[in-house]
């Protein structure tokens, strides 16, 4: 697969300072990949975070009271609107965290910039992924718990009802299929 570079397809992005030459597009789509497909997963999960991240810079005074609520709100409104699709993780982003703060910009000016403060791209990353995970681990947690419960129920049901026993591949003390579930 041949790499084809124009020197007119650059792009802008967030992190990149005032007077730096912008990133071609065909570097950044080798740098960033997939990256923006992969954060629709973690979009959600990443806005909470940014919301308890300004919540955070709120109780320690480096946002006021109306700032941070203004914050919120957008947040809140900004996942609403990708939950119903209209807010869409396409290529004109770099990733999930890029396109809140771009978003927040867009509607707060440089109020939404600060989102940002005292906060890495790899803490976004980690935070984002631990609420992903925790949301995976309840939703396994209450699958989990609706197979033992329908176990025990076909177990209550099944209670008396004979099952040959087997113990390496010979046969053993008969049992029941309420036991065995």
């Amino acid at each position: 697969m041949a790499l084809s570079v124009t020197l007119n397809s650059m792009v802008d992005f967030l992190w990149q300072g005032a007077g730096v030459l912008a990133v071609d597009e065909a570097i950044m789509k080798f740098m960033a990949g997939d990256d923006v497909v992969l954060d629709r997963v973690l979009f959600p999960h990443d806005v909470r975070a940014t919301i308890a991240h300004v919540r955070g810079l709120q109780r320690i005074d480096v946002l006021g009271e109306e700032d941070a609520a203004r914050l919120c709100e957008l947040l809140t409104e900004l996942l609403g609107l990708f939950k119903a699709g209209k807010f869409q993780l396409d290529e004109r982003f770099e990733d999930g965290h890029s396109a809140i703060e771009s978003w927040l910009t867009e509607q707060a000016g440089d109020l939404g910039a600060r989102v940002h403060t005292g906060r890495s791209r790899n803490d976004q990353v980690a935070v984002a992924t631990r609420l992903y995970m925790m949301h995976c681990l309840r939703d396994l947690a209450r699958l989990e718990a609706a197979i033992a419960s329908a176990c025990l129920e076909q177990a209550n049901t099944h209670a008396m009802l004979p099952m040959p026993g087997y113990t390496h591949l010979q046969r053993a003390v008969p049992s029941s299929v309420g036991l065995w579930l």
